[in-house]
């Protein structure tokens, strides 16, 4: 009898092992049928590229193939995708962004630098200061001159190499002047740091680059960007070029329609410092104080002119 009683105890453990098991299988293939869909996917990527890149500094997201998106059993997104910069004609793995985002929650990212450069900024922030003259509106530039250890640098690297470098402006410029300036050069710009407000109409993170000119968190303006309905990305940039001078309105008004899509679409950590800056750039228009460069390092040399 003791025996049979613990047979049937364990049969009955088993059957409700077994069936939990099943349950389980059947919930994890319902959240799949229902949840792992492309569209739902193509929006998750979407929003990743669109937060990663128009808050770093000239940092790609990877775009080719088709992205793996997990669905974890509580309903939670998540990828893990290579970051990258375009120095000369190659495209450098720097690290990688692993985001995810729940049901019902907001979107977050982490960004792993794999190494590839010394003490870089790898891409989020601190590569580009924001002076106090445009936050004073003066009409011009004040008179002082920087030491500039990217310059130094260059002059140690021999000729034949490639490299990519930041650099900030004394006032605010149009984009399409800051293009024309460059006209000259045999350089290709990536990207380019945008001022939305920062610090003049709503207060962020920030810290103090010398004397009253500050490192702030920036929106980068960068190469053209083309999404279908579905949220499925159908073409991209990768330089800005002296063709397209002449048709800035249309990278400028594409970033803004990015902007606006995550504001509006996606819950994020910061999405409301970027609605003020998004009433910002509707207001005044879009405004840069610098860009990211690259092409050969003798011509890097000569922007100190």
């Amino acid at each position: 009898m003791v025996w049979r009683t613990r047979v049937r105890l364990l049969s009955n453990a088993v059957g409700a092992l077994l069936l939990f098991y099943l349950l389980y299988v059947l919930y994890l293939s319902l959240s799949q049928i229902f949840f792992d869909t492309p569209e739902r996917n193509d929006t998750f990527i979407r929003s990743v590229i669109t937060a990663v890149e128009l808050h770093g500094n000239g940092v790609k997201v990877e775009k080719t193939g088709l992205p793996n998106v997990e669905v974890t059993p509580l309903l939670t997104q998540k990828a893990t995708l290579k970051l990258y910069r375009d120095i000369g004609g190659w495209q450098v793995i720097t690290g990688e962004v692993r985001a995810e985002q729940p049901l019902f929650g907001e979107l977050t990212y982490s960004v792993e630098d794999t190494g590839a450069y010394l003490n870089s900024d790898s891409d989020m922030q601190g590569a580009f200061i924001l002076p106090s003259s445009i936050m004073s509106e003066q009409t011009t530039p004040p008179d002082q001159q920087r030491k500039e250890e990217g310059i130094v640098q260059l002059g140690r690297m021999d000729d034949g190499n490639v490299a990519d470098m930041s650099f900030s402006t004394m006032t605010l410029m149009q984009p399409e002047q800051l293009l024309k300036l460059l006209e000259g050069y045999d350089l290709a710009v990536t990207g380019m740091p945008v001022y939305a407000g920062e610090l003049k109409e709503f207060e962020v993170g920030s810290n103090i680059a010398g004397g009253k000119d500050y490192y702030v968190p920036h929106l980068t303006l960068r190469p053209l960007y083309a999404f279908e309905e579905d949220n499925r990305l159908s073409m991209w940039g990768l330089y800005f070029t002296a063709e397209d001078v002449g048709k800035m309105s249309e990278h400028t008004a594409n970033m803004i329609s990015d902007l606006k899509w995550l504001t509006e679409s996606i819950q994020y950590n910061g999405v409301g410092i970027d609605k003020q800056r998004l009433a910002y750039l509707e207001k005044h228009g879009v405004q840069v104080y610098g860009a990211t460069v690259t092409g050969p390092v003798r011509e890097l040399e000569k922007l100190k002119e």
